[in-house]
Parts: C-alpha cells; structure tokens; sequence
C-alpha cells in the first residue's frame, strides 16, 4: 500500500516553500508538486508545517489520493511507482473523467503518417469539423448516436470539389466510399487513444466507451470496373502522336501504356522510379508500403515492346529511371497533366472517363482471361495485393517473381506494339 505525507522542499526566491506529498510505494519515493505555499511563519523550528489551514487542505489532498488507491484494489501493487504518480495526478486534475480533445489528438498522429495517407485523415477530419462545427471534440462526446448521425452527414453532404464549385445550384453528393472511407480514419483514431490511454493489465481505463462496437461501417461499394477490352487497349497504342512532343495526350498515351505493360504501375511511383538494376525494375509500392512488411516490393522485368518508351523518358542525370521529375514539381503535377491527356484520348476514342488506373485494371483482367489464362493467384500477387489467409504461408516461400514477369510478358504477347516499340511480342 502507497503512503503519502505533505512536506516541504527547498526555499524559493520569493521566501516561500511549494508543499509536495511524498508518495512511498514498493519502496520507491516519488514527490507530488501541489498548488500550496508557505512561509517561515506557517512552519515550526523543524520545518513541520503548523498552520491549522493548510494542514487541513494538506490532509484533505492526501485523503484523495487514498481514496484514488483504494479505488485500485489489488491491482496497483505491481504498478511502478511512476505509472502509479501519473495516475493519481491524472485523477486529481480531471476527476474520474478523462478529457482528449479528438481533432488535436487526430492531427497530432497524421503527423506519424506517410503523406497520401495522412491527407485522408485530414480530409475525413475537416467533414468531422464541418459536422460539428467546431474546432474541438471530447472523445467521450463519440458516441453510437454520434457516429449515425456524422454517418447521415456525410452522405448527404455535397462533394467539396470539382464541379460542385462550379455549380453550387446542383451540387454532387458524395461516393458511398467516402462514408466508409471517413466513418473508418474516425475508428482508427479513435483505437489508438484507447491504447495509448489504457492499461487493462493495472486497472487504468481513461477510455472505458468503445462506440465501434455497437456501430458496424457499413462495407464500401464494390469498385466500378475500369477495365478496358483489349482492342480499346490497341486502339490507344495505335492513336497516332500530336505534332508538339510535349503534349499531354502524347505524355498521357506513353504513361498509360508504360503503367499497363508495368503490370499497373501508379504514376506516384512512375514519378519516383529508381533507376533499374539488370534490366529490371525494382519499387516499393508507395500507396501501401507503409503498411507492409515487405515494404510492398515489386520487381519488374522491362520488356523489349518499352525500349522506345523507355529511351523516350529517360532521366538525362540518372538520379531516376524517368524524367518526370524535371518535367513537373510534383508528383499531383503530374498526375493533373496525365488526366487531362487522357480526357483527350477518351475524346478522340469515344472512351468515357477514361482513368489512369484503368491500365492496372486492365492488365489484371486481360491476365486473367480465357485469351491468357493466368492463375489467380498469381495475378494477386503481380498486383502486390497483401494476402491476410496466406499470410504466415508467405513467411516461407520466397516470391518466384519469374512467375509474374511470365504472366506479364504472355499479358503483353497479345497486343502490337510496333507503334511505341522496336519489338512485337
């Protein structure tokens, strides 16, 4: 049992003494600073405190942290004389109740994260501001009947960009993705200040609502397909070049087939490419790598149909495999020019909404086609998808990345390349 005893420690500048309680447990002494000051005169020869007043707050103070022990049972007799001050300050500043503005605490952990997936908390955090309209959240005020109504929120609120800004009179709604998208970043905020701020083994629950339990996300819709038939896909590697070299539709021609023919490559990581090692790409995938043990790694054998494409984009300085990076300054500069080259290409080829993400799409299906016939499995992995059911299996089998570089060369045998490259498959 912890033992507590008001004293005074080391005079002031200003001729006053802070009193401290001196907390004993497991033999361990620790000093709690408390608001309380005394002079010579509220002392005795002996430094005792005699003042009848600040006696009585003193006593008072060392009730609470009784009562704050007594409240632990058994289960602070193993809990390190830190942890144990910590809590008693804890309880005596806040009470029972335990405070942790969620938007501060939101910001503070995207600042832990990579920079595309921090920028989806922070999106999913402005609709939480926008729904409360405040700029400060209790977690405690997250309830289940929050969470159902932030979940109307968001599906009714208009789309913040595009062209809702430009027609405000009829603004689009939001994707059911971005309910669950939103509603899912709230969730995972909310677990982590449960364990941070918990500690079942000794008894400090700081967090005992857990309104996740009782309020299901509801699944996010199922992905449009954005697959493109394999005569569409000839079609762009047929469309003929613009006069100006730099144009975006040659550039969004040129990238599109490239991420195609990389088994789906994104253009972040097209943007950050290193240059290859033995004819080979080698990438960590930076949408999900973070998340990854294998740091999402892929390897890719380049074709001879992409010596034209790659020679066209070389790096000049070779610190990159392309030359993208001295072309835009950033990677979102970058993807902006590549879709508004493909809106030209959707024009001329009559392909509505044509998507960057359409080539990975695309190869996955066409792989996976009679005309091809890749295993899914093995599609599943060209795509470095993250495999949960396979998951301990993959810890001993080393990835045989010639199965995928076949898979890609037998994807690629079935187009004619003759109008980007020296070579047809």
């Amino acid at each position: 049992m912890a033992t507590f005893k008001p004293e005074i420690q080391n005079k002031r500048e200003d001729g006053t003494y802070n009193v401290r309680i001196r907390i004993i447990h497991n033999r361990k002494v620790r000093r709690l600073p408390t608001n309380i000051y005394v002079t010579d005169d509220d002392l005795t020869r002996s430094q005792k405190i005699k003042n009848q007043t600040v006696l009585d707050q003193c006593n008072d103070l060392v009730r609470k942290c009784r009562e704050i022990c007594n409240a632990m049972d058994y289960t602070m007799n193993g809990m390190p004389i830190d942890d144990l001050v910590e809590h008693i300050k804890e309880k005596l500043t806040h009470g029972d109740r335990f405070r942790l503005d969620f938007i501060e605490y939101t910001l503070q952990k995207t600042k832990e994260m990579s920079k595309g997936t921090a920028a989806s908390y922070i999106i999913a955090l402005n609709s939480l501001k926008r729904f409360i309209k405040r700029d400060r959240l209790d977690i405690s005020e997250i309830t289940v009947s929050f969470l159902r109504n932030f979940e109307k929120f968001i599906a009714n609120e208009p789309c913040q960009r595009g062209s809702n800004r430009k027609n405000p009179k009829e603004p689009k709604l939001k994707s059911g993705r971005a309910v669950s998208a939103y509603l899912a970043c709230i969730r995972a905020i909310h677990n982590k200040a449960k364990y941070e701020f918990n500690d079942e083994d000794v008894g400090v629950i700081r967090i005992p609502y857990s309104p996740f339990n009782k309020f299901k996300l509801k699944p996010q819709p199922r992905t449009r397909k954005r697959a493109l038939a394999p005569e569409t896909l000839q079609a762009i590697i047929d469309l003929p070049y613009e006069d100006e070299p730099q144009s975006r539709l040659n550039l969004a021609k040129d990238c599109f087939i490239l991420s195609f023919a990389l088994i789906g490559m994104n253009s972040i990581d097209m943007y950050y490419a290193q240059p290859l090692e033995r004819h080979t790409l080698v990438y960590n995938r930076r949408k999900t790598a973070n998340r990854r043990d294998d740091r999402a790694e892929m390897r890719i054998r380049i074709e001879s149909c992409l010596d034209r494409l790659m020679e066209k984009y070389a790096d000049p300085h070779g610190e990159h495999l392309f030359n993208f990076y001295t072309r835009y300054a950033s990677p979102a500069y970058f993807n902006k020019a590549l879709n508004k080259g493909l809106k030209q290409i959707g024009d001329k080829l009559g392909i509505t909404k044509l998507e960057f993400y359409a080539a990975r799409h695309s190869w996955a299906t066409i792989a996976r086609s009679s005309a091809v016939g890749i295993d899914k499995y093995t599609v599943h992995e060209a795509l470095n998808h993250a495999s949960g059911s396979m998951a301990v299996t993959d810890i001993y089998i080393d990835r045989d990345w010639s199965l995928i570089w076949n898979a890609n060369r037998e994807a690629l045998s079935l187009f004619d390349w003759t109008a980007v490259g020296y070579d047809v498959l």
